[in-house]
Formats: C-alpha cells, structure tokens, sequence
C-alpha cells in the first residue's frame, strides 16, 4: 500500500512539473515571438492569441497566455480589459473580475465599456446595491442616454427607492417629453410616492395629446382611475393603519374633542368647529371622516382652494366609497364655483362612471335601503352644465371606439332585448388588449426576469455540477446600424420547473404607437428544467436597422398577447461613425 501511495505522489509531482514546464515554455515562447515587435503590435497579437483560446473555451490557457504579457506590459489597457472579460466568464471568480475591471477604472474613471462590463458582473452576481451604483456612474458619465436614465429608474424602483428613481424618470422624460409610455410611468412614480396631484398632472397632460381610441388613451384612463381613488389602490408609500396610532395620551385627547367637533359641525359653526379639526387631524392624521367634516367645514367657509386639497388627502387614506364618492362630488362642484370647468369635468365623469358601474351590478340585487348611492341622472345633469362652459375646442377628445356619453340618453335595453339584437346582428371579433401599452402606467416592476442584458456577444459557461450559465460578453444599450446581431441575455428569479417557452418582439419605439406596425424582430427560446439563464438573437432586418430607440417586449409562453407580456428592455441604435 506505501509502494502504491509512493507511485502515486510521484506521478502526481511528475504531472504538475510537466504543467508548469509547460507554463514557462509557453511564456518564454510567446515572448521570444514578440521580442522584435512594437509594443502595440506585441499587445495586439498576445490579445488576439488569449482571445482565440477563451472563446473557444479554454479560460485558463487564455489566462496563462495574458500573464507574460501583462507582465511585459502592465499598463496594456486592452490586456487588462481582456483578462476582466476572462474572469467575468469564469465559474465563481465575479470579486476577481469586478477587481480587475476596478484596476483599469482606476487610471481611466470615463471609460463607459468598463464600467458597462462591470455592471453586468454586479447584476449577474446578485449585487444590486452595488450594480445600482455602478450604472449611477454609467448614467453621470452617459448624460445624453435616455434609455440609461429611463433604465436606471426601473433598477432603483425594484429595491423599492422611490424617490431616487422619480429624479430619474423626470430626467429620462425631459429627454424625450413626447414619449408617452415613459409619461404614463413617471405618473406611476409620482403616485407611489404619493404626489396624487402630480401624477394626474402627468395623466391629464398625455390625455390631452393622443390621440383618440389609441392604446395610450387606455391605458392613461386606467391610470387615472386609480390616481382619483376609484380603485383601492394608493400608491406603495401608502401605510394603512389597522389599529390606533399614537400614545395613550394622545388618543385620549382626540376621543375627548371628537364628540365637541362633531356637535359644533352639525350645528353649522364652522369657524368653531375648523380649529377642533385640525387638532384631531393632528393627534390621527388618518381620521378619513374628520377629514372629510373638516373639507366640508372649509366649504361651509367658502374657502374652496383649501377644501380641494383637504379633499385629496382621502386618497391616502381607506375611506368608506360613500364619503370617498361626497368628496369627490365636493370637489367637482369646488371647481366649478372656481370656473375651472375641464378639471370638474374628469371628477364628474368618473363619477358619471362609477354610476353606470354600480346600477349595473346592483340591477338584479337592489342595494340596501339606508345605504346612500350615486344617483346616475344627478351627476348626468351636472356632466352637462359642466360641458356647456367647455369650448369645443379645449373639450377632451372622445374615443371613437366607445359610445358617446349622453345624459339624456333613453334607458338601456333590457337583457331579452340585448340577446334578441345580438342574434340578429353581425358581430365582429372585440379589439384585444393592445400588447405594447400593457405594461404602461403599471405597477409592473416585478416579474419572473431577474435581469435582461443587450450585449454584442454570449458565452457559456459549464459548470462541474451539469449545469450551465450565459454570460453576456460586451454588454451595452447601444448599438451601430451595421451590427449583426443583438443578444438580449437573461437571467430568471428562479429555475424553470419545467420546458417553457419564452419570447420576444422588438418594434422601433416613437412617441405615438402604431397598431398595424411590423415588428423587427422576434425571437423565441425554449427554457428546460433547471435552467436560470438564456438568451435571445434580434437579427438584423433585412432593410437594415432604422437609427433610433427599439423596445422589446418579453413574454412568458409562445402566445404574444398582452396577458403573457412579462417585462421589456430597450435598446437604441446608431448611425456608424467613420
């Protein structure tokens, strides 16, 4: 057994001497082969001889040839870059990469493509907080890149710092103010951090500018609706409180004043009752019903502007629909007496519609007696004086594709009506969801995509335990109109359980959305039971590539429909300089 142990050790010993003769021969070759040449042509060749043997899958090899050559010239910024590239690609060594790429960082701070490849090694390594970081750096140093901007803000959004991506979403709408995808989801932001005013500002601007019955308007009336409360959303700084805030101390004073506020208000002394008010308010901020009595008080002031914006408050609270429904008809009314007749006109029409919605579900199960409704013909009648003060003009553009909006329109068919016009008439198949406006103005941050990188290249790395990994080599957004091909590398939140399909299409982005515009490129992959990452190729078409931005959207399935629509990345392209 000693013998045996005895020839094994010397095998070994003879094995790692033949390697690392190999190692030295290797050197003293590669520098004997480019003793007699300038330093740059010598950089160039040991680059390309490493980048030869890593792409075709020898990392180690290209390593060992990149070290005498470092060795020789230790500021060779394009051996430095390479080696970088190695380790990024090499199983477990993401600290030694982000080291090497901060190495050449460090002599050369501006160099976007280093910090672009660092970035991918941060994200790809589960590092968000450093990978957030470092594209803050792209994004000082890539100024004029609205997509950088626009990317930074959803990074900044899924580790939920709201306020930092708001910054970057208005700088990445300043870029492009006509882009409406990108408005609708500043209006989102504004939301979530509870700017209600803001966010349907926003709303009201792009609502003013598409055009009617496009995908935009739709998804710009959908955000609206929950800016204005008409939904249970508020946006995700929103903190309902489920049992009583404050001390002892505190909730005691507010259950001592509030039986005071209310008798001094139902005895109409409202310059009493205001300051009892806003005490309450200041000891349980959430009192939904004190403030409510406090915008009514205002109003029994005459003191509309205040009243208005005690009213909004509610939207980030839990009131009951009955006095959320009040508030909102106070304030419309409050506009009104202000002459602001297109701002009373939205709350009326929400209003109108949340009507329309209550009649319909209550038509076969009639509500309770004491429970207060909205009366349909009630706020039809005001629709129309508001719309008689309104310009035709300066009047928010109807959508053809829905019914006109008409208050003394006659009473709705009944259901053996409704059948009876449905079986004699020709239907034509309903306009589906559009698929490019799914996603705007939606909480859609979060999706089974961990990351999406374009990038000029993909390798892959296989792994002792069986399993692979796609590394992206080159990562940028930005890409000349002659190249190629463009790889779209993804990693998964989790591994696929099974074989599933995973698509993309890829449509030049604009300011006005195109329903019958032809995709540039599609793609599809088939994930197989353990896989995390993957990749897609957009090809160039065959006209070539239109200078420009172009968003892909990716789906989860072969079907590409606005309910498998997943998540989506951009990507511009560039005219070549000479």
């Amino acid at each position: 057994m000693i013998k045996h142990a005895v020839k094994k050790r010397a095998k070994w010993l003879g094995d790692s001497l033949a390697v690392m003769l190999c190692v030295v021969l290797l050197g003293a070759t590669t520098a004997q082969i480019f003793a007699g040449q300038s330093p740059d042509e010598a950089i160039e060749e040991i680059a390309e001889l490493a980048e030869a043997e890593w792409l075709d899958g020898n990392p180690g090899q290209a390593l060992h040839i990149l070290g005498p050559g470092l060795g020789t010239h230790p500021n060779a910024v394009r051996l430095q870059k390479l080696r970088a590239d190695i380790l990024a690609t090499a199983s477990r060594r993401h600290q030694e990469a982000v080291d090497a790429y901060d190495v050449i960082l460090d002599a050369y701070p501006e160099s976007l493509k280093v910090r672009w490849a660092k970035w991918s090694v941060l994200l790809r390594a589960g590092q968000q907080d450093q990978a957030i970081a470092e594209f803050q750096r792209v994004a000082q140093l890539d100024v004029n890149n609205p997509i950088v901007a626009l990317r930074l803000a959803q990074e900044l959004r899924k580790v939920d710092r709201l306020e930092e991506s708001l910054e970057w979403y208005e700088k990445a709408v300043s870029m492009i103010p006509d882009m409406v995808g990108w408005r609708l989801a500043l209006a989102r932001a504004k939301l979530d951090v509870l700017d209600g005013r803001g966010a349907r500002d926003e709303v009201e601007h792009v609502l003013r500018i598409v055009e009617p019955g496009s995908p935009e308007e739709a998804a710009a009336h959908g955000l609206r609706e929950v800016i204005y409360g008409a939904t249970k959303e508020r946006g995700r700084r929103f903190e309902p409180i489920l049992s009583p805030g404050g001390t002892a101390a505190e909730r005691k004073a507010w259950s001592a004043i509030r039986a005071d506020a209310w008798r001094l208000f139902d005895a109409g002394r409202y310059a009493e009752v205001e300051p009892i008010y806003r005490k309450l308010l200041a000891l349980k901020p959430n009192d939904y019903a004190a403030t409510h009595e406090l915008g009514m008080t205002l109003l029994g002031l005459g003191r509309c502007d205040e009243a208005i914006k005690i009213f909004e408050t509610m939207s980030g609270m839990d009131p009951s629909d009955e006095v959320y429904a009040d508030a909102f008809f106070r304030i419309g009314r409050c506009l009104m007496k202000m002459e602001k007749w297109t701002e009373a006109l939205a709350y009326f029409e929400i209003l109108y519609d949340a009507a329309l919605e209550f009649d319909e579900k209550t038509k076969e199960v009639p509500p309770k007696a004491d429970l207060r409704v909205l009366n349909t013909k009630t706020i039809a009648m005001w629709l129309k004086r508001v719309k008689k003060h309104i310009p035709a003009d300066a009047m928010p553009k109807q959508n053809p594709l829905l019914p006109v909006v008409d208050p003394d329109a006659p009473v709705p068919m009944t259901e053996e009506e409704l059948y009876h016009k449905i079986a004699t008439e020709r239907l034509n198949p309903a306009q589906q969801i559009y698929t490019r406006a799914s996603l705007m103005g939606r909480d859609a941050d979060f999706s089974m995509f961990r990351y999406v990188i374009p990038a000029n290249r993909v390798m892959r790395d296989d792994r002792p335990t069986g399993t692979h990994e796609f590394i992206p080599i080159e990562p940028h957004d930005t890409f000349p109109n002659t190249q190629e091909e463009i790889y779209l590398m993804f990693g998964l939140v989790t591994a696929s359980y099974d074989e599933m399909p995973l698509s993309v299409e890829c449509f030049l982005e604009t300011p006005r959305s195109n329903a019958n515009q032809i995709p540039l490129a599609r793609d599809q992959v088939i994930m197989n039971m353990g896989d995390q990452t993957g990749y897609f190729i957009i090809t160039r078409p065959e006209s070539g590539w239109t200078p420009g931005l172009h968003r892909c959207g990716l789906y989860v399935g072969s079907e590409l429909s606005a309910y498998t629509h997943s998540d989506e990345i951009r990507f511009r392209i560039i005219p070549e300089t000479s």
